[in-house]
């Protein structure tokens, strides 16, 4: 048999691409306080720095991969790089936080139409499933790179060139990619099979945003404020309209009926908690490293090398794994170390050593590695190839909006916990009617004195420092158990596909004489 030839240009732009739309989910978390002290910048504006990014990106996902197999995964790709390599020169250059805010909006769009992009010119480009899996194996490393290096990439160019360059490094990166892609992409597009469905997408835009919207939000205006919950009430609404015209779509966007599949609907349920745990206390952990125990921005990069490390290292294996055992019992393992992981960092205190965080951390990262590969390649292998744009779009809609859910939901379970301990801390040295309002400040100010407030800045970063590991512990907690419901959902698949492949091997048919029943194969 020919040994098939690796088309390079596509796995150059395919990585590069992806490399560059996960690396901005996380290179800014480390530039944030240069950022707003450069842009004057209020909490809120410069909160949505990450959140606006977050938003876009879960929100146009689902459209991004059925105007792929609409249109051609090749076009549809490459638009989304040279809308992401602009924006990010926009954001370069902003002059002040709204044009920021709207650059990073502009690169979520552009990366919502590169990540299930990547995933499904790599289906079309190595249709043997061994071959395939090993692929995407790879892929999932780089993407766990990428999102894990951004931090230390982000310290570096902070400490030493300035904020800006966090963006312009992407912009080199683009021009290869494109150029890759351009020569290496063969275009391949499936509109018999794709969806020609434009009330489903538009429906699916609204109520993702809307939700992803509702959560950054409540945090800060109250979960029960009118525009919350006005918020809540339009994406309810839109998600049910949404269901109801994609069951009655003949070629949807988002086929209703594969989610029947319990294959296909567990695996979206554990990809969206793999986002709401892991990569939504990413986040948090950053800000541990930082303002808990002081470490520089590029100290903090440096510090999450296991984490990045271990990552790797799953992902290469679990891609070689996936290939010859099947992705199920990989998933289990996967997400099994990330709930242990998550749970062994609510021994992490204001003075823990990076010997404990260190190895928690690589814990959490092997398990993030091992758990990707399977549940890309798991969902992909639940729907027919030719609908391979709109499954890798949901299999990443699924995560990054457990990652917007995550970042915002444990956000303000971390931030409510801070202020409720600052506020018992401070006693009688503030008025009562004054103690809420001063707590909630110094959670704000990372632990500095608020006006207003007599006691010294020493005892005042202490109450910081206690509360915010204690806002830590509860955001780990549910994000931990989170997890492990989504394994344990895992397993009982796993042991129910078992039980069903073996099914006809329990009871043949009468034969004449014993015949040894056939060992079942690897599950798949």
């Amino acid at each position: 048999m020919p040994t098939q030839r690796t088309p390079i240009g596509l796995i150059a732009a395919v990585f590069i691409g992806t490399f560059m739309a996960l690396l901005d989910m996380s290179v800014v978390n480390v530039a944030l306080p240069a950022i707003q002290s450069h842009l004057h910048a209020s909490a809120t504006g410069i909160q949505w720095v990450v959140d606006s990014y977050v938003l876009c990106l879960s929100a146009f996902m689902l459209t991004g991969g059925a105007l792929g197999d609409r249109f051609g995964r090749k076009k549809v790709f490459l638009t989304g790089i040279a809308l992401f390599t602009l924006s990010s020169a926009l954001c370069s250059i902003a002059p002040d936080i709204g044009v920021l805010v709207t650059g990073r909006m502009l690169q979520g769009v552009g990366a919502a139409a590169v990540t299930p992009g990547a995933l499904s010119l790599l289906a079309q480009g190595f249709p043997d499933p061994a071959r395939r899996a090993r692929m995407i194996g790879l892929w999932g490393a780089c993407s766990g790179l990428a999102v894990v290096l951004g931090p230390v990439l982000g310290g570096l160019l902070t400490d030493h060139l300035g904020w800006r360059y966090i963006f312009l490094i992407n912009l080199p990166l683009g021009v290869i990619a494109l150029a890759a892609g351009i020569k290496g992409i063969a275009e391949s597009s499936d509109p018999v099979h794709a969806a020609a469905d434009p009330v489903g997408q538009v429906l699916g835009v609204v109520w993702l945003a809307a939700l992803t919207y509702a959560v950054n939000e409540a945090g800060r205006k109250g979960w029960t404020s009118t525009e919350i919950l006005s918020f809540f009430a339009l994406a309810l609404v839109a998600f049910v309209v949404f269901v109801v015209v994609e069951s009655r779509t003949e070629r949807a966007m988002l086929p209703v009926r594969l989610f029947r599949n319990a294959r296909f609907a567990t695996t979206n349920a554990a990809s969206f908690v793999l986002g709401f745990g892991a990569y939504g206390t990413f986040f948090l952990l950053s800000l541990y490293l930082q303002e808990v125990q002081g470490a520089s921005a590029s100290m903090a990069g440096v510090k999450f090398l296991p984490y990045s490390a271990t990552i790797a290292l799953g992902s290469t294996q679990a891609g070689r794994l996936t290939a010859r055992f099947g992705p199920r019992w990989i998933m289990v393992a996967g997400y099994g170390l990330i709930s242990v992981g998550l749970l062994g960092l609510l021994g992490l205190s204001p003075t823990s050593g990076y010997l404990t965080v260190g190895l928690l951390f690589a814990v959490l990262g092997l398990g993030m590695g091992l758990a990707i590969t399977p549940t890309n390649a798991t969902a992909m292998s639940a729907v027919p190839r030719q609908r391979s744009g709109a499954a890798a779009a949901t299999i990443n809609a699924s995560r990054q909006a457990g990652t917007a859910l995550g970042i915002a939901a444990l956000g303000s379970l971390l931030n409510a916990r801070a202020a409720s301990v600052v506020a018992d801390r401070l006693g009688g040295s503030v008025t009562d009617a004054d103690r809420h309002g001063i707590a909630h400040a110094v959670v704000a100010g990372h632990g500095r004195v608020p006006k207003g407030l007599s006691l010294g800045a020493h005892t005042v970063k202490g109450y910081f420092d206690d509360a915010f590991v204690a806002g830590l512990h509860r955001a780990l907690l549910v994000a931990g158990v989170a997890t492990a419901v989504a394994t344990a959902a895992v397993l009982v698949l796993l042991l129910i596909s078992a039980d069903t492949a073996s099914a006809p091997a329990a009871a043949p048919a009468p034969a004449p004489g014993p015949h040894p029943a056939r060992p079942a194969g690897p599950s798949e």
